[in-house]
């Protein structure tokens, strides 16, 4: 009930979301790296593995609670001063943080991304960073049919945390079929130790220049639950395949759904002293930064509150939420805000 007074208070005085937000300057003093709504983790191994991925094992502080297999998490890391947010499977399985504390994350890094690209060097072993409750619905879901996992490139880290984690409380037959670049393979010798260990799991490494095909592998006489993790393409494909077939079909994806307007509506603007248009087809961070107005980006979905600033007056709709705001004066995340009406904002 106190932190509900304060937040509102917060909200209406301090034109801050949280009062723990508020005071976070203050707490960063006596614990490095703290954050209002977010846990600590602390890095205790960075490795370099083919193929530009980057494994990163964090020890989470005690109040976070385990994930299921197949959830993820956004990683807060501040780099050159500004925080930085996006979000990542755990390649590890709920037990192996029971039994150790500890969480692993496979990340492709990419050399012209101002997030990944500088990871490696960032990422150093002791050093505090941010993370969030685990969350997400693409986890195992009956152990009692069987099930064929199909990913393409760092779409395997998922799978890893579910085959680790349910093959031992399974007796059905489980298939992996995994896409990568030639030499490519993640964990190769991982998924080979689980292939010896239980006699129902078995397992194909296949390159991307068959990707045309990449359904030819699923046995549909099995029935078997497919699940499915890649790029947006290479699911759309397998899940076409899948409900041909009436098989049951399971995939994960990151991002928002923009509801379309046939119209391309747009809406004027006023951000402090200057007049803008924007579409109503695309939220207002990404219309901002072609602009070239001074906004900051953070996670891009609605996650680390960087972009946040005041409506003054206007309607947007939450994209995270669907939720429609009113007219008056509130907080808004620019990255998950659609704008619905003429707006005034103060940046």
């Amino acid at each position: 009930m106190i932190t509900k007074v304060l937040d509102q208070f917060s909200k209406w005085f301090l034109h801050h979301q949280s009062f723990a937000g508020y005071i976070e300057p203050i707490m960063q003093t006596f614990k490095p790296a703290w954050r209002a709504g977010l846990f600590r983790a602390q890095v205790k191994q960075v490795a370099l593995l083919n193929g530009d991925f980057l494994s990163v094992t964090l020890k989470p502080q005690k109040l976070w609670r385990a994930h299921r297999a197949g959830q993820h998490i956004s990683l807060t890391v501040e780099i050159n001063g500004r925080l930085l947010t996006r979000i990542f499977t755990v390649a590890s399985s709920a037990q192996f943080y029971k039994s150790t504390g500890l969480i692993r994350l496979l990340i492709k890094t990419s050399q012209v991304g101002r997030f990944t690209g500088q990871l490696a060097n960032t990422l150093e072993i002791g050093r505090w960073c941010n993370i969030s409750a685990p969350s997400g619905d693409f986890v195992y879901k009956n152990a009692e049919k069987p099930a064929t996992f199909i990913a393409g490139g760092s779409g395997i880290t998922p799978m890893l945390a579910m085959l680790d984690e349910h093959l031992a409380h399974t007796s059905q037959k489980v298939t992996l079929i995994y896409y990568a670049q030639a030499t490519q393979h993640q964990c190769s010798n991982e998924i080979s130790l689980l292939a010896a260990k239980y006699a129902h799991f078995s397992f194909l490494l296949l390159t991307r220049d068959q990707a045309s095909d990449i359904t030819s592998n699923i046995n549909t006489w099995e029935n078997p639950d497919v699940y499915c993790c890649g790029p947006q393409n290479f699911m759309q494909v397998v899940a076409s395949y899948a409900h041909k077939h009436g098989l049951t079909y399971y995939q994960e994806a990151f991002g928002l759904a923009l509801p379309s307007l046939s119209d391309d509506s747009q809406f004027n603007v006023q951000v402090n002293s200057s007049a803008y248009v924007v579409s109503a087809n695309n939220a207002l961070l990404p219309q901002f930064e072609a602009k070239q107005l001074p906004v900051k980006r953070g996670c891009g979905i609605g996650i680390c509150h960087q972009c946040q600033c005041v409506k003054k007056s206007g309607v947007v709709r939450n994209l995270k939420t669907g939720e429609v705001s009113d007219n008056g004066e509130q907080l808004i995340q620019l990255c998950v805000s659609q704008p619905v009406s003429d707006l005034e904002l103060q940046l």
